[in-house]
């Protein structure tokens, strides 16, 4: 949560406003009291959107809805009118973690604990089902977690089965990757029904199990083919919870089981109760409650205040998740109840930008870091002692450092102190007055001593530069730091490194990681603590999609890049037919390019000749010979470096003459190594400069070689783009709101020219709204191509031809 901007009303419909816990597509959500004293996330219609009758439509329509579901699964309406000037809703305020912040940050939930979310999201269901509804975007970011189960949130696209009011355009609506086969395919498939939300619960039980995505990742036609069509990938779910999950995922409608089969098959075998709770199994009189939200989330005609309460003492539902989920909840429930009471409360204004969660989520809010040295507590008193000017209880103050993470209540902190034993020093060449500026740091995670430390080394080096030419500008606000940390290329060694910078309160945003594989186990720690990470070479659209709520792409993701890729081989490569072959070891990576290449092959009416070549083999004699022979006169490889050199000697040996092309792997030192002269002639199309060939960045490659003793590799240039606009975004910021979820807003809101293009980030698309991907402006494509033994830039791609 932040502070209410000056902008921000005090009241709502006589609800006191406390902070804010995020901003979505159509609304800003707040946390406040009700006039009974209750905690609520109250969400307001953003004025431009209030007089748009669809839009004003649709929040009536989830106001609605709300009202019509019963559950105590299922995140409760305390009070809404749709027809205000600034039309508004309350539901009760959960202060537990997403099931996706809990999965990604700290792992998968054991078997119990999967039985026990399913049984009673099941019941939720079975309350949606039992008003005539279909809920439609069941996934885990629409999954809050509370000590005793889960609480199912977002109305906003519920919808009667025979409601076609949102899929009349011919638009998929929802989260793909957890779409049912009947969505998936869209209008004119079958009818959305309660099945459909049956399906969607197997994905979420399976991300649970797993920590994985049923379907994989990838572009999204590629997610929701693999939904229509492809089994799921269930390994290592315990056998008896796969049998119901798989149940669960039948692509028959008709064969799945219905909510209430659900809940008798999950609480089988020892699993947990099903049914509501019996509020009599705490009394209220004696302090404890078994159920948080009981206090938590009192209706306003109780006239009931917040009292503090130990640990729910709910047997059935102990044990059921990790101990860090229980401690983090434990924590952010702690920090709920300490803030102040109703005449206590007050409005300051403070951040100017907001948050960059969405709906009625809690926010994953990062360390509030802050200028204010370690000796000092955040409301200028001494750490650990009450304000003797002031003895009201602890304030929104606290909950802002313990409502985003566990680990926050240190996030008080100044950087000054940490920085006293650091071995890194970028701030040699600042001016004397740096010594007395605020201290703020910029850490780079990346693969330097691994498989890929060359893309890795180079961005370290693009931050350095970056931030070297900033400590040494006389008017530069504050001293700025680099912390570099090495993940060897190794998943679970970016996991521990992620941890460990998110944990520290002084790094404000990373650069990288380097590899799609390295990011996709760093980004969830990132995102449980709020931390900005700005990555500029992994591609997979996956990690967009995934909703890591911190994440921004500082490129264009793998599946857009087709899009250039289809008009180089129609273009220049003047191609007719094309060989698109795709390269089983390239896992996600081949797979994902092959199919939005494919799609955009398809929509120009170039026909394509499909072949995928298995891991088994390192012969490509067979498919060169089966592409050709099916008329393709071009030919694309969807795969890695070392292969390509198979598929190039393979090409040259029968003398062909075509364009031959690829993506951004194959601009590899590896490539050229292996392939040598197999590889003259490729093409690739991939999302990075030759910064000595670009016009705009001469003065950035003079200060490189001057600095480093050499030319600016690739990635070097995007690396110190980014590290600019990460710069220029917290100079922008007031001292006291150089914080981590300001950061990122001011980035994802704002944008900046950098010497390799304009960034700027999409926040039209719903289905991607605030997820960090970069918008699609013409610009971030580029031409390479191997000539005498080099890598030849060729400047930009073009989008159409």
């Amino acid at each position: 949560m932040e502070p209410l901007r000056s902008s921000d009303p005090a009241h709502i419909a006589d609800h006191r406003l406390l902070g804010r816990l995020g901003a979505g597509g159509m609304g800003v959500v707040y946390l406040a009291r009700t006039p009974g004293g209750a905690l609520v996330a109250l969400k307001v219609l953003l004025a431009e959107y209030a007089e748009e009758p669809g839009f004003k439509e649709r929040f009536r329509r989830e106001v609605e809805v709300a009202r019509r579901v019963d559950s105590p699964w299922a995140v409760p309406l305390v009070d809404a009118d749709a027809d205000a000037e600034a039309p508004w809703l309350a539901t009760a305020f959960v202060p537990g973690p997403s099931l996706g912040e809990a999965v990604s940050g700290y792992g998968p939930l054991s078997e119990a604990g999967v039985r026990l979310l399913g049984a009673r999201l099941a019941e939720a269901l079975g309350e949606v089902h039992r008003a005539g509804l279909v809920h439609r975007d069941l996934k885990p970011g629409n999954v809050l977690i509370a000590h005793d189960g889960p609480r199912l949130i977002d109305f906003g696209i519920a919808r009667a089965p025979e409601d076609t009011a949102l899929t009349a355009t011919g638009l998929v609506v929802g989260t793909p990757g957890y779409l049912s086969p009947e969505q998936a395919t869209g209008p004119g498939g079958d009818a959305i029904g309660p099945a459909s939300d049956v399906f969607s619960l197997g994905c979420v039980l399976a991300f649970a199990a797993t920590g994985r995505a049923p379907f994989g990742s990838g572009a999204v036609d590629a997610l929701l083919y693999r939904a229509a069509h492809d089994p799921a990938d269930l390994d290592g779910i315990p056998a008896a919870l796969r049998e119901v999950v798989e149940a669960c995922l039948e692509k028959d409608p008709a064969r799945r089981p219905d909510a209430a089969e659900l809940v008798r098959r999950l609480t089988a075998e020892g699993g947990p109760q099903s049914g509501p709770r019996d509020e009599s199994d705490s009394d209220p009189q004696d302090g404890p409650q078994g159920d948080p939200r009981i206090a938590l989330q009192r209706a306003p005609q109780e006239e009931h205040k917040v009292e503090p309460q130990d640990e729910p003492q709910d047997e059935r539902a102990s044990g059921w998740l990790p101990e860090p989920v229980t401690r983090l909840i434990a924590e952010r429930s702690a920090a709920a109840l300490a803030l102040p009471d109703i005449e206590h409360t007050q409005v300051t204004a403070s951040s100017p930008a907001r948050s960059g969660a969405g709906s009625e989520t809690p926010p994953d809010t990062a360390s509030d870091v802050q200028d204010t040295p370690p000796d000092q507590a955040s409301d200028g008193q001494a750490a650990g002692q009450p304000d003797p000017q002031n003895a009201r209880p602890p304030g929104r103050r606290r909950f802002l450092l313990l409502a985003g993470t566990a680990a926050a209540v240190a996030a008080g902190v100044g950087g000054t102190a940490w920085w006293a034993t650091t071995r890194d020093d970028d701030a040699k060449g600042a001016t004397p007055a740096a010594a007395r500026r605020p201290v703020h740091t910029l850490a780079l995670h990346g693969d330097l001593s691994g498989p890929h430390q060359a893309t890795g080394r180079a961005q370290e080096r693009g931050l350095r530069l970056a931030v070297a030419e900033f400590n040494a500008r006389g008017d530069a606000p504050f001293t700025v730091k680099v912390r570099a940390v090495d993940d060897k290329g190794d998943p679970a060694t970016s996991t521990r490194l992620a941890a460990e910078l998110a944990a520290d309160p002084s790094v404000l945003a990373v650069v990288g990681p380097t590899t799609d594989a390295t990011a996709q186990a760093a980004l969830g720690k990132y995102a449980a603590r709020g931390l900005p990470a700005v990555a500029v070479s992994p591609g997979s659209m996956s990690l967009v999609i995934q909703g890591f709520s911190s994440f921004l792409l500082g490129r264009l993701p793998d599946s857009v890049l087709a899009l250039y890729m289809s008009n180089y081989l129609r273009g220049t490569g003047r191609s007719r037919k094309v060989g698109l072959v795709v390269d089983r070891p390239a896992g996600n990576y081949g797979t994902d390019l092959a199919t939005s290449l494919s799609t955009q092959l398809n929509n120009a009416q170039l026909p394509a000749v499909p072949e995928v070549v298995s891991a088994m083999r390192d012969d490509f004699g067979n498919v060169v010979d089966a592409v050709l022979s099916a008329g393709a006169d071009s030919v694309f490889f969807a795969g890695l470096p070392d292969r390509g050199a198979l598929i190039a000697a393979a090409l040259r040996q029968r003398s062909f003459q075509g364009a031959r092309v690829s993506g951004p792997a194959l601009l590899d030192a590896r490539f050229l190594t292996t392939a040598q002269q197999d590889a003259e002639g490729w093409a690739m199309v991939a999302p990075v400069i030759d910064a000595t060939r670009k016009p705009e960045a001469a003065k950035f490659a003079a200060a490189y070689r001057e600095r480093f003793k050499e030319a600016p590799p690739r990635y070097a240039a995007e690396s110190y783009d980014v590290s600019g606009m990460l710069l220029k975004a917290l100079s922008g910021l007031p001292a006291k709101s150089r914080t981590r979820k300001n950061l990122h807003e001011a980035v994802l809101t704002g944008k900046y020219q950098g010497i390799t293009k304009q960034f700027a980030f999409d926040l039209t698309n719903p289905q991607l709204a605030r997820s960090g991907l970069m918008a699609v402006d013409g610009t971030g494509g580029f031409l390479w191509r191997v000539e005498k033994g080099a890598f030849v830039y060729g400047g930009p791609a073009p989008l159409v031809v």
